[in-house]
């Protein structure tokens, strides 16, 4: 876990520095988004997913995070809406409080900690938990309205059907091409996230940022904790797979919540001051649940 960590915050720290020293900047995360979005994860998708072995069990990925939006759309909508009544500050907290990066952040943790196996497991709680949830009920949720077209528009999600498609017939010649390709992940991943960091940004809207923060990164897998030790009561779920659902549930917010923000007229700044807090204090929370859940759930 150590390790992981130094190497994850070396890279956004390099990114940063150059960012500061004006090697690169911010507008640059474009492409290095699009890099990831249209040409490296999909390949990574579809070799993971085209040679992992699902089983109905795993139904527990995806499930677990459709579980704790359903929570958080309650506990924001419901509670906190008591207190807070600017509609836009709620969907900016549900946003941020909903959703984690697990894509960004998430997929290179799982892929460091437990290799293929893990990234599939992270894959599907994103794609299948997160994704299609964002895209359909959250969008709903700030419009009235889903936004399907933006499920045929996302290629790791078409990689994930083709894999599945694809899955009796072998793939082998393409391995090295695949193995090159996805060892580009983590480091592109994280060292953009340095250029997205912006200390100042963290000053504003501290409290109700702090909220979701504290949410996302300890409510949530504190509740997640229980469920899989609980659900391991009644059928049998591989350590790595309870493990990856814990740390997918323990992700900071995600960094769309921003860019929907920014669509829908929310509160950006929320979204920006939630996103800079939670990589913040990521270094903290993700060897807490790391070192709990090997106690908990190594049963």
């Amino acid at each position: 876990m150590a390790e992981t960590l130094l190497v994850f915050y070396l890279l956004v720290a390099s990114g940063y520095l150059l960012k500061t020293l004006r090697v690169f900047s911010t507008d640059e995360v474009t492409t290095f988004v699009h890099y990831i979005i249209y040409f490296a994860l999909p390949v990574a998708v579809f070799e993971v997913i085209h040679e992992f072995d699902f089983s109905w069990r795993d139904i527990a990925v995806f499930g677990t995070a459709w579980f704790t939006i359903a929570l958080t759309y309650f506990a924001v909508f419901k509670i906190i809406a008591k207190t807070v009544k600017d509609k836009r500050e709620l969907k900016t907290l549900f946003l941020t409080s909903a959703f984690g990066n697990t894509a960004f952040v998430g997929y290179p943790i799982a892929y460091t900690l437990f290799g293929d196996k893990g990234l599939a497991y992270a894959i599907l709680y994103d794609v299948v938990g997160n994704f299609l949830v964002v895209v359909t009920f959250a969008i709903f949720t700030i419009t009235g309205r889903a936004d399907w077209r933006t499920v045929y528009r996302f290629p790791p999600l078409g990689a994930l059907i083709l894999a599945l498609l694809l899955k009796p017939f072998s793939i082998t010649f393409l391995k090295p091409f695949v193995v090159a390709v996805k060892s580009s992940i983590t480091p592109v991943i994280v060292f953009s996230l340095g250029l997205r960091i912006d200390p100042t940004g963290a000053l504003l809207n501290l409290k109700p940022a702090l909220f979701s923060v504290f949410w996302r990164q300890m409510v949530t897998p504190a509740v997640v904790l229980i469920w899989l030790y609980l659900l391991s009561g009644y059928f049998f779920i591989p350590f790595e797979e309870k493990m990856v659902i814990l740390i997918q549930s323990s992700m900071p917010p995600f960094v769309m919540s921003v860019i929907l923000s920014e669509k829908y007229r929310l509160k950006t700044d929320l979204a920006i001051t939630a996103v800079n807090l939670g990589l913040a204090v990521l270094i903290f929370t993700l060897p807490l649940w790391f070192t709990i859940g090997k106690e908990v759930l190594k049963g």
